[in-house]
């Protein structure tokens, strides 16, 4: 009865460690929000108590007359255990099966890793106190009966003591593993997935190696594999302390490796953002410059007209020459004019001037360029945010046209509107579907610096949840939509 209570107690706590190693680092569905945690503890708990104590069960994964085949056949029990937890996370929590397989594997190979590290300990303590007991019962020193008491006593609280020690193991790797797990697992790529399983899937291969050549029986004759080698009574627990320092570092090393992945990001992010505001200096630079030089030559060009028009009098009247040479010289006057004028006006500079870049940039490239966009002064979206999604969205607008070779018709249309505290952003554009490609489920840029690779996408991305909005794109045969919704304040 007191080993019935002991195995209880120990599937009991197996299970509320699985699920501690779950907690907050992958998310039930919402169907299973309410009861989704406890199927989970309970599958976790039934399953191993029923492998160890169903008769049927027990003899289906053990051959009771080879100690060799009961450890080798405890492999497929483990397997079991393994698909069970697997399919059942599957079906209670989102995500991926990379992801749930990962967090599965990463419980399993702890929880043996552990018994495996303090199995030598626990196995060089108890053979000791069964060592003295016989000493005394072969001098006489104690009764038979006695002797099996104590014996008994050994085996019990040995079996408690190794089971107390493995739960707070297996705590504290997993406390040391969820350290480093500052995300959900369902958001690291596959790239970091492949990674991270590495040493998971080495600790299961041993696992299931060690078990293979734990015992050797020779007819009635029983050899354990640290009897065989003596020097395994070092290796194993070192080699599982090993994997799991693999386990905590492994993890440690990737989020590391996405933090500074994050700050490169943020350094590129911020340089893009220099560079648009160089670029907005640069171009009203350029206005400034022509307002101020066409203000330098008003002068001349009144006089110069005077002159042409006093000269080319005759008895009252402007010779044709002379009327034709002012007619040129007023068409010049009002090209440069022109090109100083503002074709977009949305109420303030910065989005101005980019619009009037791009159109610019896209009237000499043949692109048809148009559309109408209000600054929404009444939300408090501050202009330098809005001008990054907006000088973003119509960069990778112009590139996809520029890669629609041989196709006659390119465009791009640009429209916003306010609905309550809501701003809405449409840019909408031609593209070559076959040309474009896709990361990530995002479409990718086809410049050469692959450090610029989505650099567009996430540049909007966070200006976007900065105003805890949302951004889509529709990819349809001729045209791609991008659709962004920034949230405001009203009354600002």
């Amino acid at each position: 009865m007191a080993v019935l209570l002991l195995d209880l107690a120990e599937y009991s706590v197996r299970a509320a460690l699985l699920l501690y190693l779950c907690r907050d680092i992958i998310l039930l569905k919402e169907k299973y929000r309410s009861v989704g945690k406890m199927l989970f503890f309970l599958q976790a708990f039934l399953v191993s108590f029923l492998l160890s104590h169903f008769q049927v069960l027990d003899r289906l994964f053990r051959d009771t007359e080879n100690m060799q085949n009961i450890s080798s056949h405890s492999i497929l029990g483990l397997v079991l255990i393994f698909l069970c937890s697997f399919v059942t996370m599957d079906i209670l929590y989102q995500g991926g099966r990379a992801a749930k397989f990962y967090l599965i594997s990463v419980y399993h190979t702890i929880k043996e890793m552990v018994r495996f590290a303090l199995h030598s300990l626990w196995l060089f303590i108890t053979n000791t106190c069964y060592l003295r007991l016989a000493d005394k019962a072969v001098a006489g020193e104690l009764e038979l009966e006695d002797y099996r008491v104590y014996a008994d006593r050994i085996q019990f609280w040995g079996m408690l003591a190794f089971s107390a020690a493995t739960a707070l193991c297996m705590y504290v790797v997993i406390r040391l593993f969820r350290r480093y797990q500052t995300t959900l697992v369902t958001d690291i790529s596959r790239e970091g997935l492949r990674f991270l399983m590495l040493i998971p899937v080495i600790g299961m291969v041993l696992d299931a190696a060690w078990r293979v050549l734990f015992y050797y029986q020779k007819g009635t004759e029983i050899e354990f594999l640290y009897d065989r080698h003596m020097s395994m009574y070092v290796v194993i627990p070192s080699v599982s302390l090993l994997c799991l320092a693999g386990i905590v570092f492994s993890r440690r090393i990737y989020a590391e490796l996405v933090q500074s992945e994050e700050q490169k990001n943020g350094l590129l992010f911020y340089k893009q953002q220099l560079m648009d505001m160089t670029e907005h200096v640069r171009e009203l630079e350029h206005l400034y410059d022509g307002i101020r030089g066409m203000r330098h030559d008003i002068n001349n060009c009144v006089a110069d007209m005077e002159q042409l028009l006093a000269g080319g009098v005759d008895g009252g009247q402007m010779s044709e020459q002379t009327g034709q040479e002012a007619t040129r010289y007023l068409q010049n006057m009002q090209r440069a004019a022109d090109s100083l004028a503002l074709r977009f006006g949305t109420g303030n500079p910065v989005t101005d001037v980019i619009l009037n870049r791009k159109y610019q940039v896209c009237r000499q490239e043949g692109i048809a360029f148009d559309g109408e966009l209000l600054y929404p002064d009444s939300l408090a979206i501050e202009a330098f945010d809005l001008g990054i999604v907006l000088n973003n969205a119509l960069d990778n607008a112009i590139e996809a046209c520029r890669r629609q070779d041989g196709q006659e018709v390119r465009a791009i249309r640009f429209h916003s509107y306010i609905k309550g505290r809501m701003f809405f952003l449409t840019v909408e554009n031609t593209y070559d579907k076959a040309a474009m490609r896709f990361r990530d489920g995002r479409p990718v840029t086809a410049k050469e610096e692959e450090e610029l690779h989505g650099l567009g996408m996430n540049n909007m991305q966070k200006c976007v949840e900065k105003y805890y909005g949302t951004m889509q794109y529709e990819a349809g045969d001729e045209r791609f939509v991008l659709t962004l919704m920034l949230q405001g304040k009203t009354g600002s």
